[in-house]
This record gives C-alpha cells, sequence and structure tokens, in this order.
C-alpha cells in the first residue's frame, strides 16, 4: 500500500500527495481492508487553508520516522472536511465527547470499522508519536479494552445524535425573545463587539438575527451593539484593508489580528449581513464592506468557467499571515511622503503592531472621525489613502501569494448568490442582480443533477452527493432570487429540492433533517445539524425556509414541520442563544407572522425594490409572477395593477402605488 493521494480531486488532499505516510482517501473499501488486515485506523481530517493542518504536515506527516509507525501500525485516512461534512462532524462530536474540545486538524484513533477510540486536535511530532506508540501497543495487548471504549464512545456519538421530538408544544410569546436578549447580553463585549473574550468568530447570523428583534423591539441597546459590532469588524485588521475580503477569525479581543485565512462562507454571508444593516442604519462604511469585499471576491475567488473558490490559505512560503503583513521599511519604502498619517491611522510602528516587529493594518476608528479629530481634510485623505492601498497592493503582488482552494462547494456558492441579492436590495445597483443570475446559471449547470444537487465541481467534474449543508442555503438562494426577479422558475425550482431533501433526508422519528441522505454510505453515526457555528445550521435555514415556501403554497405541511422542529429547539434557543441564532430568526418570524405583500402591476419589481431600499422590513414576504397564469395561490383573482397587503391569505383593499404600501406596512 502507497500514497493515493495524487489521484484526488481536493486541493487539501493534493498537499499531502507526496507525504511518506501512505495516505489513503476515505472509502468503505479502505476500512475493509482495515479490517481484513486487523489494523487501527487513522482518520486525519482538515482543509487546505488551515494553518495549522499545515504545521502538523510539516513536523510529522513529513517526517519519515513518523511515517514508519503509521505505516507499519495503521491505516491512515486523509479526509478534507469541506468535501465530507459528515465524516467531519462524526469525528468532531466525538471529540467534544471525549476532551470537550474541537478543531482542526482533527485526528482520530479509531478501529477498522471507524470507531473512534480517541481523537485530539493538533499534536506536536512527540507528542504524536507517542500517542501512535501507545494505542498500537494497547491493540496487541489488550484489544478488548480499546474495542470497549469505542463502543462507548460510539453509543455516546448515537445518544449525542438523538434529537427528540416535543409532543407537546409550548407557547410561542415574545417574552422568549426578551428573555433570550437578557441571557444573550451577559456574554457580549460592549467595548469591542462581538462575544467577551478572544479568540474571536465573525457569527453573522447573529447580528441578522439581532437585526429583526432591534426592529421589533425598538431596543436601542441592541442597535448600538449591532453598530460597534459590525463598525469594528470592518475596521479591524480581519477585513483586509488593501484588497478586502474577510479573514475567518480574529485571535484578540478588538479584531486586530486575524487568523489570516480568507473563506467564501464568511464573505457571502458578511454581505449579507451588512447589506441588511445598511438598509436599517445608512451606515456609508457598511456600503464601502458591500462594494470592497464583493471586488475582492470577482478578483480573487471568481473562477473563469464559473463559481466561486472555497478559500485562499493563512500561509504563504511556510508561514502565518507572511503575505499580508510590513515590515516598517518596506512601509517607508512603498509610501514614501505619504507614509503619514496612512501609518498612524492603521497603527502601525517602527516596532511593528503584531510580532516580531511586523504591522499588520487594522484602525479603530472610522476615517471620517479621525479626519475629524486630526483636522484633515476628509475627502483629499481618502484619495490620499487609496493611492497608498494601491501601492501597498502592488508590492504585495510582488509576493508569494497563498494558494487558493479550487473546488467549488454548492453550499457555499448559494450563500454568495443570497448575498448578491441583498447587496442588490441595499445598493439599487443592477450589477448584483446581474452577478446574481450568473452565478444561479452556473449552480444549475454545474450543481445540479437529475434529481437533487451535487456538492463540489472541480477539474471540470461534479462529484460527491450534496449535503444538507448544501441543500439548505440553495433552497433559501433560490427564494431570494425568485423575491428580486419575480420568475417564478425559481420558487419552483426551490420547492422541488425542498420536496427531494424531505424525502431523501428526513427522519420521522425527530422529525429533524440529517446532514447526508437515507442512502449514504454508513458512518458509525448518523448527524443531525442542529446547532449554529460559523454558518447557519442546516435544520434551522430548512426551517425557515419551510415556513416560507409553506406560505407562498399555501401548505400546511411545510409549516407544521417547520413548527415541529422549533419545537424540538426552543429550550436551547433559550439556553444558548449566540448558537441558535438561525433558529431564533424562526421563531421571530413566527411571533410575527408575514405580511404577504402581493405586487400585479408590470412595475412589481421596481416597487419591491423602491421598498426594500428605503426601509428594513424583514417581516414583508414578496409576492409577484411574470408568468399569465401563475402557481402562486395568493395571486389568483389578484387584480392588476395593484398591490395587496395580507395576512395568513387575508388581504386588506388594493392599494395602487409603493407610497401608499409603504404608509400601511408602517402603520401594521
Amino acid at each position: 500500500m502507497t500514497n493515493q493521494l495524487s489521484h484526488s480531486r481536493s486541493p487539501y488532499l493534493l498537499q499531502h500527495a507526496n507525504n511518506p505516510v501512505h495516505w489513503q482517501e476515505w472509502s468503505k473499501s479502505i476500512l475493509d481492508d482495515a479490517q481484513e488486515q486487523n489494523k487501527l485506523v487513522i482518520i486525519s481530517i482538515g482543509y487546505s487553508a488551515c494553518h495549522w493542518c499545515h504545521v502538523m504536515e510539516h513536523e510529522s506527516f513529513e517526517d519519515e520516522e513518523v511515517a514508519h509507525l503509521m505505516n507499519k501500525d495503521f491505516i491512515s485516512i486523509k479526509v478534507d472536511r469541506e468535501e465530507r461534512p459528515d465524516i467531519d462532524q462524526v469525528y468532531m462530536n466525538a471529540a467534544m465527547l471525549i476532551s470537550g474540545r474541537g478543531g482542526w486538524p482533527l485526528n482520530a484513533i479509531a478501529l477498522p470499522d471507524g470507531s473512534p477510540i480517541y481523537v485530539g486536535t493538533y499534536f506536536p511530532k512527540s507528542n504524536w508519536m507517542q500517542v501512535l506508540q501507545y494505542f498500537a501497543k494497547m491493540y496487541q495487548q489488550s484489544p478488548e479494552k480499546l474495542i470497549e471504549q469505542a463502543e462507548n464512545i460510539t453509543n455516546g456519538l448515537q445518544q449525542f445524535e438523538q434529537i427528540p421530538k416535543l409532543d407537546s408544544h409550548q407557547n410561542l410569546n415574545i417574552n422568549l425573545l426578551h428573555q433570550q436578549w437578557s441571557s444573550w447580553k451577559l456574554q457580549i463585549d460592549n467595548h469591542y463587539g462581538g462575544r467577551k473574550g478572544a479568540p474571536k468568530f465573525i457569527m453573522p447570523n447573529n447580528y441578522e438575527y439581532l437585526l429583526r428583534y432591534a426592529k421589533s423591539s425598538e431596543n436601542v441597546e441592541v442597535k448600538n451593539f449591532i453598530q460597534l459590532t459590525l463598525t469594528k469588524i470592518a475596521l479591524g485588521g480581519i477585513n483586509d484593508a488593501i484588497s478586502g475580503g474577510f479573514m475567518r477569525y480574529s485571535v484578540d479581543e478588538k479584531w486586530h489580528i486575524p487568523h489570516f485565512e480568507k473563506m467564501l462562507y464568511d464573505n457571502s454571508q458578511l454581505i449579507s449581513c451588512y447589506a441588511q444593516a445598511y438598509r436599517e442604519f445608512r451606515t456609508p462604511l457598511f456600503k464601502d464592506v458591500i462594494y470592497q469585499t464583493t471586488k475582492w471576491l470577482e478578483e480573487e475567488m471568481k473562477a473563469e468557467d464559473g463559481g466561486f473558490y472555497a478559500a485562499i490559505d493563512a500561509d504563504s512560503e511556510g508561514v502565518e499571515g507572511k503575505y499580508y503583513v510590513w515590515t516598517w521599511s518596506e512601509l517607508k519604502e512603498v509610501l514614501k511622503e505619504n507614509l503619514y498619517p496612512f501609518v498612524d491611522y492603521y497603527q502601525c510602528t517602527e516596532y511593528g503592531n503584531w510580532e516580531h516587529g511586523l504591522n499588520h493594518l487594522h484602525s479603530d476608528i472610522e476615517l471620517e472621525v479621525y479626519c475629524q479629530k486630526n483636522h484633515l481634510d476628509f475627502l483629499q485623505t481618502v484619495e490620499l489613502f487609496q493611492d497608498c492601498k494601491q501601492k501597498l497592493k502592488n508590492k504585495r503582488n510582488e509576493r508569494v501569494r497563498p494558494s487558493t482552494d479550487n473546488k467549488r462547494i454548492s453550499g457555499w456558492n448559494a450563500l454568495l448568490l443570497s448575498a448578491w441579492i441583498q447587496a442588490y436590495w441595499a445598493t439599487n445597483d443592477d450589477m448584483f442582480l446581474i452577478d446574481a443570475k450568473e452565478l444561479s446559471s452556473f449552480f444549475e449547470n454545474k450543481f445540479k443533477n437529475r434529481d437533487g444537487l451535487w456538492h463540489t465541481y472541480n477539474h471540470s467534474t461534479s462529484y460527491i452527493e450534496a449535503f444538507l449543508s448544501d441543500y439548505a442555503p440553495a433552497i433559501q438562494a433560490f427564494i431570494h432570487l425568485y423575491q428580486a426577479t419575480f420568475d417564478e422558475k425559481y420558487l419552483l425550482q426551490a420547492n422541488q429540492w425542498m420536496q427531494f431533501v424531505t424525502t431523501h433526508f428526513y427522519d420521522e422519528q425527530s422529525k429533524m433533517f440529517y446532514l447526508n441522505m437515507h442512502s449514504a454510505d454508513k458512518l458509525v453515526s448518523r448527524p443531525i445539524e442542529i446547532q449554529d457555528n460559523v454558518i447557519s445550521s442546516s435544520n434551522a435555514v430548512i426551517a425557515r425556509c419551510l415556513w416560507q415556501l409553506g406560505t407562498y403554497f399555501d401548505d400546511n405541511s411545510y409549516k407544521e414541520k417547520s413548527k415541529q422542529m422549533l419545537q424540538n429547539v426552543l429550550k436551547d434557543t433559550q439556553k444558548h442563544p449566540a448558537y441558535y441564532a438561525e433558529w431564533s430568526i424562526l421563531l421571530w418570524e413566527q411571533l410575527y407572522p408575514f405580511y404577504e405583500v402581493a405586487f400585479t402591476s408590470p412595475q412589481a419589481k421596481d416597487q419591491l425594490k423602491n421598498l426594500y431600499l428605503e426601509h428594513y422590513l424583514p417581516q414583508v414576504l414578496p409576492i409577484g409572477s411574470d408568468m399569465i397564469s401563475s402557481t402562486i395561490p395568493l395571486l389568483k383573482d389578484k387584480k392588476s395593477p395593484y398591490i395587496y397587503v395580507c395576512k395568513d391569505y387575508t388581504c386588506g383593499a388594493p392599494i395602487l402605488n409603493s407610497e401608499e404600501l409603504l404608509s400601511t406596512l408602517l402603520e401594521k
């Protein structure tokens, strides 16, 4: 047996193709081989942009001594967590059960059938060798102890994945939202935004929910917290000041120094979040973020044949962040007479603002405020800073660029499709709608298969059956695209995928949805994704889509499924609100039922866009059609060119124009 990763499509697995470790890709046949040879299995999970994955590769997996131990006593399997989120979820849950902590690289020692015995994250070389030697010896001398340990962990995993269906329903009321905020605000950082402490992850779904809560409660404290957090994130070093694009998380509480990888999913969700926040607050900085981030995506993440890449690495030349940071002498050389006030605003010093005397650009205040404090002309300073950034960008382009993970993931591209729509509504820029339609065409051409979706596309090939984490954002994105165009084909496609998901992912016992299809290869447990992470819970997104599609098509079965799913997690939304924000949006939507706004005039799309430009109205569910005979029940028997405001399919008097519509909505 030799290293087989050179045959992989995954950029992450290809990074390990020349390791002396005899890596294999995950497959049932590999586990069969392990059982036939009676060897323990190493399951090492990571992703291409992961800094500590690279560190462990260099220290251990490129080392002949370590490779000898792994090859002699183990079958070693490499997994790209982005290609196989189901496998990652199983062993991440095992890590949480064993030690209460997880992360990447994720390294599991398992029985030949894949049942985990021990799971950890990064190991220095000496520690990893000790782990290997201990378990190899234990399996030779006392295999029954490891089998018992694996059985206990597997039982724990299966219990962990059990979601009880609650037959008795708790009444929903507004106090649930107020109680939730009372718990949530104890954990927030009122000085720098986000959660208290470090590291800090961005968690856009938190602020999308809080925007809705602030809207309905008129809670000034919540509004101030959202504005503070989004401002600090936009100004901090987590946002690349030179070319745009957000990094994955901040290692400090001030958002100054990031972990330097850039992920498509973070940036897509942040565009959506800032677009919604801009509609509510009209903060110019938030609009700048939308344009800066989308420009970066077009320049650095868009594939020539369509779609958007997964990630850009944290490392270049084996050093984390090397591409992004500056010595003082470099700044002086590039900026010359324009060194000040640029370096002052971005807190760069002769001694460095990071480790090893290096500088990373970040600020704490908006440029306009800085100019006022320092008696600088704002417009001249903006022009000066743009020139400085272009010079630094040109210089940075001479460096060795971090590698790009060029696979395209359907769920992450769907997140971006939704982002384009949100940006379109926020800015009135038709280019965003053009981008959305272009991405939807790529989506349907490359990710769509006969019945459902593919998870990945790379090397001109679509492969791996899609997961719930793909279908959920895809359904949501096509609902958004319908809302922006009133082209019913997008809504019908969303509904078709929902029917597919209900057939192939739904668990009748728990009334929730599995992460993988019923027909997927069996793992030691079958994950059901409930909690939000840096991406919203796929079950929560599906539940929201069921609620919306149930409203569009007057389908009570969809709505009942959505209600049951929310009831199953309702207690958790109160206990851990920051990790159930997407569920809280659903709770908010069920407490504040949609105004079904039916547009019947030829100017319907423009009327809706004008309405959305003027106000942040998350309680509006827009309905319109470009078809002569619509499939949407609420549009039947509606006269043109009127607008109808309805609630639970009961409609008010016809309205003639968007001004009257806005007045009607604001009165309610």
